[in-house]
């Protein structure tokens, strides 16, 4: 399961079963990005393979800093892809592409 603020924050839980079939839910795994505005998270279906998961973000760290608004039109929104490495129990940022502005939800 991940779970994020609008502002940077980004936690991973692993959710698994004990001996006793109760459900246990690991420490958080942090996968932070300062300066980075997320508008929608969704799981990608991936099999049995390591979990992905998917977010809209916008980095807003260059027109935080420039004065005069113009780094602020020129921001663009980014499609990221998350991935829980269950091996090493670490989340890395996988890959990421330019969207279209408009874009705001993420649909599964």
């Amino acid at each position: 399961v991940m779970v994020g603020a609008i502002e940077k924050q980004k936690l991973v839980y692993i959710m698994n079963r004990d001996a006793s079939n109760r459900l246990t839910i690991s420490s958080p795994l942090e996968a932070h990005k300062s300066n980075t505005v997320i508008f929608s998270m969704v799981g990608v279906d991936v099999g049995f393979d390591n979990p992905i998961f998917a977010c809209i973000e916008l980095d807003y760290a260059d027109a935080d800093q420039d004065p005069t608004g113009e780094a602020a039109e020129e921001t663009e929104k980014n499609l990221t892809y998350y991935e829980l490495d269950l091996g090493l129990n670490h989340v890395i940022r996988k890959w990421s592409e330019p969207i279209a502005r408009t874009a705001s939800m993420l649909l599964a």
